[in-house]
């Protein structure tokens, strides 16, 4: 049974998917243990690396570069590596501008593997013949532009070039996501869309990359929690929507801790408990180190860790 629902989640060849239905499911599947301990409620926040995947536009107010990279450990030994590296052009200049004047921009690998998947043929049988592994990759060139600096209006990009790999068969498709997003003092809203074009398969028949519309917005309540929520419209599902809280504690210059909890409806599926994320990430400097943890049902819990550093 793992071994059906590990080659369906991989697997972006329509034989293993229902008419109509979205290839390359991977490509849903949202990176980083801090946005993962919000819900996935991070549209509208955007505020450092990851805002490549969740919206490129928040890639236009950094004014630092940053680098972080994660793992999530998943159901049936399937694991989902990112890593990503974002920095202002302007960042290695003298220039006199603020840094983020001319936009900028990141490059991000997205991977989910895994092996062991038993091989068998078409006549049942008790024993294997074999096994096979899988990999679903997208590598990511994004850029984002904040023309006011900290405050306004940002907008921003993605291009992905998406390949598959199901045993001996290879695929390949190209999509790209955009962006926006308005920062006021203590609030900010945002929507775009995310892998907007490209169908990917094996051989001659093709199926779309899963197509995603977002809109979001966040709030900061006082100076330690910040609200935010996000719906979103799949191309192969009903709106889904998701909630995360932030709270974080400064504990001098250097320090700092934050507990982060969210809710996804869009699990809801894999049980009542599903919905929810916790997680939590401790600051030392210009580093993070953050975890989260998401209840999966049957398909069993899902951990994931990520460190990023500003410099």
């Amino acid at each position: 049974m793992r071994a059906l629902l590990l080659a369906a989640l991989l697997a972006p060849a329509p034989a293993l998917a229902a008419p109509g239905e979205s290839a390359a499911p991977f490509l849903l599947i949202a990176p980083g243990a801090r946005p993962a301990a919000l819900g996935g409620a991070f549209g509208a926040v955007a505020d450092d690396a990851h805002a490549a995947w969740y919206n490129p536009a928040g890639l236009g107010f950094l004014e630092k570069s940053e680098v972080a990279a994660g793992r999530e450990s998943r159901f049936a030994g399937t694991r989902y590596d990112y890593a990503v590296v974002a920095a202002p052009l302007l960042a290695f200049t003298d220039a006199p501008r603020r840094r983020n004047a001319a936009g900028v921009a990141a490059l991000s690998l997205y991977s989910l593997a895994a092996s062991g998947i038993e091989r068998r043929g078409l006549v049942e049988s008790d024993a294997p013949s074999g096994s096979f592994g899988a990999t679903d990759r997208a590598y990511a060139a994004s850029y984002g532009w904040a023309p006011g600096g900290q405050r306004g209006a940002a907008f921003g990009g993605t291009v992905k070039s998406v390949q598959t790999t199901l045993d001996s068969a290879r695929a390949s498709a190209f999509t790209a996501d955009l962006g926006f997003l308005y920062k006021g003092e203590r609030w900010s809203v945002g929507g775009g869309g995310r892998n907007l074009v490209g169908a990917i398969g094996y051989g001659g028949a093709k199926d779309p990359l899963p197509r995603v519309l977002f809109a979001g917005a966040a709030a900061r309540l006082g100076r330690e929690l910040r609200v935010s929520a996000d719906a979103s419209m799949p191309r192969d599902a009903g709106l889904g929507l998701a909630a995360g809280a932030e709270w974080t504690r400064e504990f001098g210059k250097t320090l700092a801790g934050s507990l982060r909890a969210g809710a996804d409806l869009s699990r809801r599926d894999l049980g009542a408990l599903a919905v929810l994320s916790l997680g939590g990430g401790v600051r030392w400097g210009p580093a993070e180190v953050s975890a989260a943890w998401r209840p999966g049902g049957e398909l069993g819990d899902a951990f994931s860790w990520s460190l990023s550093a500003r410099f």
